[in-house]
């Protein structure tokens, strides 16, 4: 065990004792969790819709990943992607900043043991999270804007971690999917004599495969981006900046509980129609 892991219990006496979310998920409005706010579950319960129960779904995605690792004979699967950090643990911190500053990492490996290493102060976001064994705040980043001339020696460190995790999950098997991974964490690992495989195909694999609980969730995703689309639409006149009615969307989407939105266009006018025909044709 490392010492600067901190140890997610999995069982709680006062698990049954705390009112509960219609997702399963604590209601407290000073919890850490990010989720559905009232506004959403109020509304898709108006529409009928059932929202996901998260314990049934991580356990799910968490099983899946493992039948495919034990499918191709792989040791784990080191993930440094946002989404498939999300996908494996349900946790979610500076999603956004984290796609363009890889600090966060989940490795699981064969037998199921999951290790989360979140920014450094962070840990305590995702101590809620039943599944996630091991919450480590040290040593994923290895890029240069927070490791600056020690990144070689942090990735060293960071791949003598992944070893160790090897050596007790999976003995003498050294064949690690990884999704996608700086370069010094590249090389740190192959010095280490770990055999890199295709992660991102992996959890492609995994993810493909959709369970109820997966398709209450985009069922209700659906009904909020229809909502917020329909505010849009009652405040469209005239000379509005599509910027305007934009953040529309971004200020509905957030008093729903979503947090970030992908893409920026209404490909409304301009240059950009071109886009669009484009799509349509091609």
């Amino acid at each position: 065990m490392s010492s600067f892991s901190i140890i997610s219990h999995k069982i709680d006496p006062t698990r049954d004792q705390v009112a509960r979310k219609p997702d399963g998920s604590i209601d407290d409005n000073d919890r850490v969790e990010i989720g559905p706010t009232d506004i959403a579950f109020a509304e898709w319960a108006a529409l009928g819709l059932s929202p996901p129960n998260l314990e049934r779904m991580r356990s799910t995605r968490l099983q899946r990943i493992v039948s495919q690792l034990r499918k191709r004979d792989y040791a784990g699967v080191l993930c440094f992607d946002p989404l498939n950090i999300r996908y494996a643990t349900d946790s979610s911190n500076m999603h956004i900043w984290i796609t363009h500053n890889p600090s966060r990492a989940v490795f699981v490996s064969a037998d199921g043991y999951v290790v989360l290493w979140d920014f450094h102060r962070c840990g305590h976001l995702s101590e809620h999270l039943p599944l996630v064994n091991e919450i480590r705040t040290d040593g994923a980043g290895f890029y240069y804007f927070v490791a600056g001339d020690q990144e070689k020696a942090v990735a060293k460190g960071f791949a003598g971690q992944i070893e160790e995790l090897l050596r007790t999950h999976a003995g003498k098997n050294r064949r690690l999917a990884v999704d996608k991974i700086e370069i010094p964490g590249l090389r740190a690992l192959d010095a280490a004599g770990i055999k890199i495989c295709n992660g991102m195909q992996l959890m492609e694999h995994a993810r493909a495969i959709k369970g109820i609980d997966e398709i209450n969730a985009m069922r209700c995703s659906l009904a909020t981006c229809e909502i917020a689309a329909a505010k849009m639409r009652q405040l469209l006149r005239p000379g509005i900046a599509e910027t305007e009615l934009w953040s529309v969307l971004h200020a509905e989407n957030i008093a729903r509980g979503g947090e970030w939105i992908e893409t920026r266009r209404l490909l409304a006018r301009g240059q950009i129609l071109g886009c669009r025909k484009q799509g349509r044709e091609g």
